[in-house]
C-alpha cells in the first residue's frame, strides 16, 4: 500500500540558524569546563555566588570504598575552596570588563565631543544594546565598534557584542590597508557575502567570520570610525542589511552626542556654581554700611552685568584714630579680575597695620600685583584718609576711579579718572590731592562703570545734593536713579558723610 503525504506537510530544508549557529563560550565558561574536567566537582548554580556548593561532574559511585576511575580526582573540601577562590576571581574579572567596556565607549565619544561620566554606565548599555538590535535584525553573530585615533591611522575596538572581551584590550589595526574601513568611509556601507575565499582575504576583515558588513560612523560629514557585523558563515546580503547596519551606526552616533551634551551640561553647571561661590565669597566679605565714628557714616554698593565682580570697597579705623576709605576695580572685565581685585584687597589690609601715606599706600599696593605675577594685574585704586576731628583728608587715586562732594547748595569734583592704574609700571603715576569735608556733606567715589553706562558726573551731583536736602540715604537715591540705565557695566559706589552730631 501506498503511504501518500499530504499535500498541506511541508518539509523544510533550509538552515535552521540556531542549531546551525556554534555557541561562544566566555572564557568563565571555558575555566568551569576545565575545572570541572581536572576536579570532577562542579559548581552549584542553584545556589548565591556566596555560598559555593559542590556537585559530581559525573555520575559515580560515591559510596565506594577504594579509588577508582569514576572517583573524583580532588577531594570535595579541595574542590570547594578552590572554587570559592575563582569565583571571586571572576568577579573581579567582571567588574573589570564592565570598567573597561565603559571606559571605551567613553574613548570612542571623545571622537566627537567630550563625554559625560554620570551618562558613561546608561551610554554603554544602550550602544551594546543597539549591536545587540543590530546582530538579532540582520541575524549575525557578533558586532564590534572601531574608532580612529586623533592621527587617523589606527583603529582602536571600542565596544563589542559576541566578541571575547579581550578584543577590547588588543592592538589597534592600522587604517592603511584595511580595505573594507575604507570603503565603508566613502561609500557608507560595504556588504561581504564570503570571506573565506581569496576575494576575501583582501577586505582584510578584523574578525575570522563568513561574512560581514562595514558601515562608517560619522560625526556631522567626518567619518570617525567602522561598525562590523560578522556572520559565522557565508551568506547571501540584500539591501535591508546594509540599511539596518547604518541605522545601528545613526543611533550609535546619537547615543554619543546625547553622552556628550549631557557633560557639557554638566561642566556649565559646574562652572555655574563654581562662580556662584566666587559671588557668594565677595558678596559676604564687602562690609556693611555702618558709623565709622560719632557723626560720620560710610556706605557701598557693587552692581555688576556678571555674576562676579571686579571690584570692592573697604573702610576702616586706623591705629592713630583716622579714617580709610578705599575703592577699587580691576580692569580685567572677566572672572579672573575678581581675583586680582582680591589681591589688591589682601595688599590693602597688609599694609594698613603701620603709618604711611595714601601715595604710600598706593606704591606699596602697586608692588604687590607688580611682583605677585608676570601677567598684567591693573586695578584702579582710590584710597583717602579723614582726620574725624576736623574733617581734613589727604587723597591718591590711580586709574579711573573718580569722586566728588556734595552739600545741599551743591557739588565739587574731587578727582576724575586720569592716570594708569596700578601695576601698570613699577613706578606709579597717581592723583594727590587734599580736601575738607564739612558737616552736611557727603563724599563719593564711583567706577568708570556709571559713566559707561550713560550716568555723568552731573547726575550724581543732582542725585547726591538732593538726597542732602531731603535727608535720605545719598546710594538709596542714587540707586533708584540708575534703575532706569541698562547695566552694561559694573557700578561701584562708595559714600562717607558727615553729619551734624
Amino acid at each position: 500500500m501506498t503511504n501518500l503525504v499530504p499535500s498541506y506537510l511541508k518539509l523544510h530544508l533550509g538552515e535552521d540558524a540556531p542549531a546551525a549557529r556554534k555557541p561562544r563560550l566566555s572564557s568563565a565558561d571555558q575555566f568551569w569546563n576545565a575545572f570541572s574536567a581536572a576536579t570532577g566537582w562542579r559548581v552549584d548554580r542553584r545556589h548565591s555566588e556566596d555560598s559555593v556548593k559542590m556537585l559530581p561532574a559525573v555520575e559515580m559511585d560515591l559510596m565506594a570504598g577504594g579509588p577508582s576511575d569514576l572517583m573524583p580526582a580532588v577531594v570535595k573540601e579541595n574542590a570547594a575552596e578552590l572554587a570559592g577562590i575563582a569565583n571571586a576571581m571572576a568577579r573581579e574579572i567582571e567588574e573589570l570588563q564592565s570598567i573597561v567596556r565603559r571606559q571605551e565607549i567613553e574613548l570612542a565619544a571623545q571622537a566627537t565631543v567630550q563625554f559625560a561620566p554620570s551618562r558613561s554606565e546608561a551610554a554603554c548599555e544602550a550602544v551594546h544594546q543597539t549591536l545587540e538590535r543590530a546582530i538579532k535584525a540582520v541575524g549575525f553573530d557578533a558586532a564590534a565598534i572601531y574608532i580612529l585615533d586623533d592621527e587617523t591611522q589606527y583603529l582602536q575596538t571600542r565596544a563589542v557584542v559576541g566578541l571575547p572581551a579581550d578584543r577590547l584590550t588588543a592592538e589597534p589595526r592600522m587604517l592603511r590597508g584595511s580595505r573594507a574601513d575604507l570603503e565603508a568611509m566613502v561609500q557608507d556601507a560595504v556588504l561581504m557575502e564570503d570571506l573565506r575565499g581569496h576575494i576575501g582575504e583582501t577586505w582584510n576583515a578584523p574578525e575570522a567570520a563568513g561574512a560581514a558588513v562595514c558601515t562608517a560612523i560619522y560625526k556631522g560629514d567626518l567619518p570617525i570610525g567602522t561598525l562590523w557585523l560578522f556572520a559565522d558563515e557565508p551568506k547571501t546580503l540584500g539591501q535591508s542589511a546594509s540599511a539596518i547596519a547604518q541605522l545601528a551606526s545613526a543611533q550609535i552616533t546619537l547615543e554619543l552626542t546625547n553622552a556628550a551634551h549631557a557633560r557639557s551640561e554638566a561642566r556649565h553647571q559646574k562652572s555655574a556654581e563654581a562662580v556662584g561661590d566666587v559671588a557668594a565669597w565677595q558678596y559676604s566679605s564687602l562690609p556693611v554700611g555702618n558709623q565709622l565714628a560719632p557723626g560720620w557714616m560710610v556706605d557701598g554698593m557693587i552692581e555688576s552685568p556678571n555674576k562676579w565682580s571686579i571690584g570692592w570697597h573697604a573702610w576702616d579705623v586706623l591705629p592713630d584714630g583716622s579714617l580709610m576709605i578705599a575703592m577699587a576695580e580691576a580692569s580685567d572685565q572677566r572672572a579672573g579680575g575678581a581675583m586680582i581685585a582680591a589681591t589688591a584687597r589682601a595688599a590693602l589690609v597688609a599694609h594698613s597695620g603701620y603709618r604711611h601715606t595714601p601715595h604710600q599706600m598706593l606704591q606699596r599696593i602697586g608692588d604687590t600685583l607688580w611682583q605677585t605675577s608676570t601677567a598684567d594685574q591693573l586695578v584702579s585704586l582710590l584710597y583717602a584718609r579723614i582726620d574725624p576731628e576736623t574733617g581734613e583728608g589727604e587723597i591718591a587715586a590711580a586709574g579711573e576711579i573718580s569722586g566728588l562732594i556734595a552739600g545741599k547748595h551743591g557739588y565739587r569734583p574731587l578727582v576724575t579718572s586720569a592716570g594708569r592704574p596700578l601695576a601698570s609700571a613699577i613706578e606709579i603715576e597717581c592723583f594727590e590731592s587734599t580736601f575738607h569735608l564739612e558737616e552736611g556733606e557727603t563724599l563719593l567715589t564711583f567706577g568708570v562703570g556709571l559713566d559707561k553706562d550713560g550716568i555723568g558726573q552731573e547726575l550724581v551731583g543732582c542725585c547726591l545734593r538732593s538726597a542732602m536736602q531731603s535727608g535720605q540715604s545719598p546710594l538709596a537715591v542714587l540707586r533708584r536713579e540708575m534703575a532706569a540705565f541698562p547695566n552694561r557695566n559694573e557700578r561701584g559706589l562708595l559714600s562717607l558723610s558727615r553729619r551734624r552730631v
